[in-house]
């Protein structure tokens, strides 16, 4: 269990590593060993919760100092850096001893059975630790937002979707109510985090025009409080799948519109589908291939209740695939002829 190991070594990072190399050491490995990813795999399982609390700790520029100092002691709830340095220099002074044939001026909290006056050692514990060592009672500590990634169409993406989603999320440890411990021990149960991982479906309503990389969220679905702390948020991050003849450009939208060769020639009027339902496009007469004509207000709408972009609509000139009959192989040659010239003659590189 990561909370009698070296955290450095459960990340696989030197004691010198920057916060950066950590938070990429930390994301690798628990994209590796994420329960989604290895569903019923016991010691992925076990080896993400060691992850997880090492990166806790490591990724917490206070809490890695106070590790680096006193190690795991260090990380109980209620230790006090001031009193325990105290402690350490008295017991480097000459008056500290170790029970059990340890030398003299070792930093020990798990072989304090000599008394000091009446209370003895469990008060100079108290002392260091700010409250009796007999009885922890860590004070609230607030829980963690976390992600979750998402993934939508570009469609569901412009005009909103409600979606059913399951997710894992931590959630108070039953056993020691969140506290992560058990009287002076570590709770076997969250491996005194005070926390274990729960799946849950939840559902998540994504707003009309949400882009690809914003961030839809949960109020109160993050990781749980300790000891009556709240509890954090949930975000998930929004990933948007593109889409065969649809393209999105800020709130601009572009829609590629197959139109006849007549309807380019001559001009009509088509009806075509947008994100707020379809229109009519009026497709002007001597219209080209790849011509973009322009919609105002029917792009992408504003997930914050501003003017939507606009929709720009590339025609996509088709023609005919059967040539069998002569009277159309004779309209073509009409047709041939009414370019009067090379359309590439432009075309020089």
């Amino acid at each position: 269990m990561a909370q009698t190991q070296d955290l450095y070594g459960v990340l696989g990072v030197d004691r010198g590593a920057s916060t950066e190399d950590i938070r990429k050491a930390y994301r690798k490995l628990a994209r590796k060993l994420h329960p989604d990813v290895n569903p019923g795999n016991r010691q992925a399982e076990e080896r993400f919760k060691d992850v997880s609390y090492a990166y806790g700790v490591l990724g917490d520029a206070e809490k890695r100092r106070c590790y680096d100092e006193f190690g795991h002691e260090g990380l109980q709830s209620g230790f006090d850096p001031v009193r325990a340095r105290e402690y350490k220099r008295w017991q480097e002074s000459g008056h500290g001893f170790s029970v059990g044939g340890g030398e003299r001026g070792g930093f020990d909290f798990g072989s304090f059975q000599a008394r000091r006056g009446e209370g003895g050692f469990a008060d100079i514990l108290g002392e260091i630790f700010g409250q009796s060592a007999r009885e922890t009672a860590p004070g609230p500590e607030a829980g963690r937002d976390i992600e979750h990634p998402l993934e939508i169409g570009l469609l569901d993406a412009l005009r909103g979707v409600t979606t059913a989603v399951s997710v894992r999320r931590p959630v108070p440890c039953s056993a020691c109510h969140g506290s992560g411990r058990l009287r002076r021990k570590a709770c076997t149960s969250c491996a005194g985090t005070g926390a274990v991982e729960k799946r849950e479906r939840l559902q998540v309503k994504i707003p009309a025009g949400v882009a690809d990389g914003a961030r839809v969220r949960v109020s109160g679905k993050g990781g749980s409080g300790r000891a009556g702390g709240t509890t954090g948020d949930l975000y998930f991050v929004v990933k948007v799948h593109p889409h065969p003849r649809m393209q999105r450009d800020g709130q601009d939208v572009t829609m590629e519109v197959p139109v006849t060769v007549v309807e380019a020639m001559l001009g009509a009027t088509i009806t075509i589908p947008t994100v707020q339902g379809p229109i009519k496009l009026k497709v002007p007469a001597g219209s080209q291939g790849g011509q973009r004509l322009r919609v105002p207000g029917r792009g992408a709408p504003d997930p914050k209740g501003g003017a939507a972009g606009d929709l720009y609509v590339r025609l996509m000139i088709q023609v005919p695939t059967g040539t069998e009959h002569e009277s159309l192989r004779d309209a073509l040659a009409a047709l041939a002829q009414a370019y009067g010239g090379d359309p590439r003659a432009d075309l020089a590189l």
